[in-house]
């Protein structure tokens, strides 16, 4: 699968004097998963028209030989590329200290793992250097790092509305220990959102459902919208892999949501299945599955699991219908995407399709309950032409409305945006302009 990237060739702007600085909380290669796909693309995309400096934390950690390759792919496209690592090692022992004085602190963990002094002050020099550059800022991760870049023009990107999300999993969770610290952890997420929200330009969300939370919980922000897409030269209909009763889940195993969801399907819906269609085959295909999803797995025998797949396009072609059966998280559903680009039938919950500008009967049947999503699934599997009018009109949403091409003229659109404010709410009311505060 990596070598797809290798060979991918585009026209970029790598001596253009307009100047974009990207900050990530984590290195987008492979792009496989949600945000890693998001930001590799967004990032290809960016390089048409700006000259870019890309700074990225090496978390989860990659080893010399995985860091190798990725730096070589950002470096094909991007005019400077930096890795840092992260001040408190993943899961260290200054993490999880970290961790139990987080009740202690006023903003979430999350943002406490990369802030040092050496991290803000590598993090003021590089501003230093580019005094004319517009400023990326891609996770609220990265809340401690927003201050010193608001003599820019800065944008903040939400992969979801972090808040809400974890509101969303707090009200789901039965455990009143982890309850208490999910919650608690949505205020602090809120806390960021509200203090930073309306002091960048822009705010950059992947749904108007997120936008509107933004704007709930800080009315003062602006947010511009630059969804999630895919890549539809890759991801393309393989008919002929297709086999009649098998349904196929394919996904980042390693996140919460997805992870729920399967339990959910398991729990719910998969035994409906199973009564009614003697044979069906359940494919769930994805990356760092945890020791008990594999236990899950490898206990029925009706399932075929695909932990780190090379490729993700056959175990998804194989699928006669694709199921989505989210019930927390937030933002919209790269994976969704991708089996639309594919061309398949989709069975999803409302939760699942969030953010998603589709038609429910024309792109893909919506469910909630049990009863329905297992109803819905069959009514796929024994109807040849409704599969079919389904995976077809899918298709052509993601072709008009979610390739990365289209995703990253709107990118382009808010950069722009960006840019011609000249100056940051911050500046206008001290009375200076962004020149005069770079120092120019």
């Amino acid at each position: 699968m990596l070598a797809r990237f290798s060979a991918f060739t585009i026209a970029y702007v790598k001596d253009s004097s307009m100047d974009l600085i990207w900050l990530s909380h984590f290195i987008p290669y492979p792009p496989r998963g949600g945000a890693a796909q998001r930001s590799f693309h967004l990032l290809q995309e960016a390089a048409r028209r700006y000259r870019v400096t890309f700074i990225a934390f090496n978390r989860p950690v990659q080893d010399s030989t995985m860091l190798s390759e990725s730096r070589r792919q950002f470096e094909s496209f991007c005019h400077r590329v930096e890795f840092w690592e992260v001040p408190l090692a993943w899961k260290g022992a200054r993490w999880w200290g970290k961790l139990a004085l987080a009740p202690l602190y006023r903003w979430p963990h999350s943002a406490l793992t990369y802030h040092s002094p050496e991290t803000a002050r590598r993090w003021r020099n590089l501003l230093s250097e580019y005094p004319q550059a517009l400023v990326h800022i891609d996770s609220t991760d990265l809340a401690y790092f927003v201050e010193p870049a608001l003599c820019f023009p800065t944008l903040l990107n939400h992969h979801n509305c972090e808040s809400a999300m974890f509101f969303r999993r707090a009200s789901l969770e039965a455990n009143p220990v982890k309850k208490f610290v999910l919650r608690q952890q949505a205020e602090k997420l809120a806390a960021v959102e509200t203090a930073l929200t309306h002091r960048v330009v822009l705010n950059l969300t992947v749904s108007d459902e997120d936008s509107a939370r933004l704007r709930e919980i800080n009315p003062r922000a602006q947010t511009r919208l630059v969804e999630n897409g895919t890549d539809v030269d890759y991801f393309q209909p393989q008919d002929d892999l297709l086999e009649e009763r098998t349904i196929v889940f394919a996904a980042s195993l390693r996140w919460y949501p997805n992870q729920s969801a399967l339990a959910f399907f398991d729990r719910e819906i998969w035994p409906l299945l199973k009564r009614r269609c003697p044979g069906v085959r359940f494919i769930v295909a994805g990356q760092k599955p945890p020791e008990f999803l594999v236990r899950w797995a490898k206990s029925d025998p009706a399932i075929e699991f695909v932990p780190d797949p090379e490729d993700i396009r056959p175990y998804i072609a194989r699928g006669a219908v694709y199921v989505c059966p989210i019930i927390d998280g937030g933002g919209s559903r790269l994976k969704l995407l991708d089996a639309m680009a594919m061309g398949k039938a989709i069975v999803s919950t409302t939760i699942g399709a969030e953010g998603l500008r589709y038609s429910a009967g024309k792109h893909m049947l919506i469910a909630d309950d049990p009863q329905h999503f297992a109803d819905s699934v069959m009514s796929l599997l024994e109807d040849h032409s409704l599969r079919c009018r389904l995976a077809a009109a899918a298709r052509q949403l993601a072709l008009e409305e979610y390739s990365w091409r289209v995703i990253g003229n709107n990118l382009a659109s808010a950069y722009a945006y960006a840019c011609d404010k000249g100056e940051t709410p911050q500046l206008r009311a001290a009375g200076v302009s962004t020149n005069e505060a770079a120092g120019t």
